[in-house]
């Protein structure tokens, strides 16, 4: 009898959820810290990973990716935050900033630096030591790709092609070109072709969290959400502590009809302090596809708590009311 409940509402919103939860929620409401991250040579450190945390009687942690101009954000307590950011082949950055005091803001500059002997301006690997593939950048490849990303940190995404494809010219195994490469062809509206490149770039050095993130999104946009499971859960094993990860993996999975995981993943996501209220729709509805009307009751609720302002707060307050109207019967 439950069943009925979803009905046709859940029909209409499930079809919006992919897209809606995310753009309509409000993601940047309540954010109080942004900070810049950028090389030596004063060009943006384009996504980088971010610490940030607090110790003391409240404990609060997150790791955010600086965006294509560097700059990051999130919303911490009013306390002392500490950041940190450990970039492959750069020294690691330590500090903190004391934002107990009202209104509890910070903007925050942090600059990488070079260590010895490595090649500055390329976004590395994951985790381990700078290897082989990257040491043998040759320094003409290295130049357009510096050319290409400082044309990109300028918006020229069209002028910064020629530089990125020359680069791969000179060096075929450039991972960090073809990623670069994609985020401009995105940005001019070359999706097929920013997948190409991300495909590419995959093959080449698999332990890039940006690329498999990239490459998630266009399969799950373009309605492949079979395909854009696996990047995203790479995403996820290289970047274990980033929210967007398991909510991508949460819209997949109800996009896959497996109900059980996209609540497994929503609730990580949450627990991981998700910026996105849409996150308890992706939780709510899956709840409800498991006949769990109650905690999908709940988890409506906190959307609305979250961003009363939605566009679809409407609707979820309606999916509320009918499941109040279904548990007296």
């Amino acid at each position: 009898m439950r069943k009925k409940l979803v009905g046709y509402t859940l029909i209409v919103l499930a079809a919006s959820i992919l897209a809606a939860a995310q753009s309509d929620s409000g993601a940047e409401a309540g954010v109080n810290f942004v900070g810049m991250v950028r090389y030596e040579n004063n060009t943006p450190a384009a996504f980088v990973q971010v610490e940030l945390w607090t110790d003391g009687e409240t404990t609060w942690r997150s790791i955010v990716m600086t965006d294509r101009m560097g700059k990051f954000h999130s919303s911490p307590p009013c306390m002392v935050v500490k950041y940190r950011v450990n970039a492959r082949g750069y020294r690691p950055v330590e500090g903190q900033v004391d934002i107990s005091t009202q209104p509890c803001r910070a903007l925050e500059s942090i600059t990488l630096r070079a260590l010895p002997g490595t090649i500055p301006g390329s976004e590395p690997p994951a985790a381990g030591t700078i290897d082989a593939r990257v040491a043998a950048i040759p320094a003409e490849a290295k130049k357009e790709f510096d050319d290409g990303q400082r044309a990109i940190s300028g918006n020229d995404f069209t002028g910064s092609v020629p530089h990125l494809r020359k680069a791969i010219e000179f060096y075929p195994r450039y991972a960090e070109a073809y990623q670069l490469l994609a985020v401009a062809q995105l940005q001019t509206g070359q999706a097929p072709q920013a997948e190409t490149s991300l495909v590419k770039a995959i093959e080449i050095e698999e332990r890039m969290p940006r690329a498999q993130y990239l490459l998630g999104k266009l399969y799950a946009m373009t309605g492949r959400a079979q395909l854009a499971e696996k990047p995203f859960a790479r995403f996820a094993e290289l970047d274990p502590q980033n929210p967007d990860a398991y909510f991508e993996l949460a819209k997949v999975n109800f996009a896959l009809s497996k109900f059980p995981e996209a609540e497994t993943h929503a609730r990580k996501a949450i627990d991981l302090k998700e910026r996105d209220a849409g996150v308890y729709i992706v939780l709510g509805y899956s709840l409800l596809r498991q006949d769990k009307p109650a905690p999908a009751r709940r988890a409506f609720q906190q959307f609305l708590s979250h961003d009363p302002k939605s566009k679809m707060a409407p609707d979820v307050t309606d999916m509320i009311a009918q499941i109040d109207a279904r548990s007296k019967k």
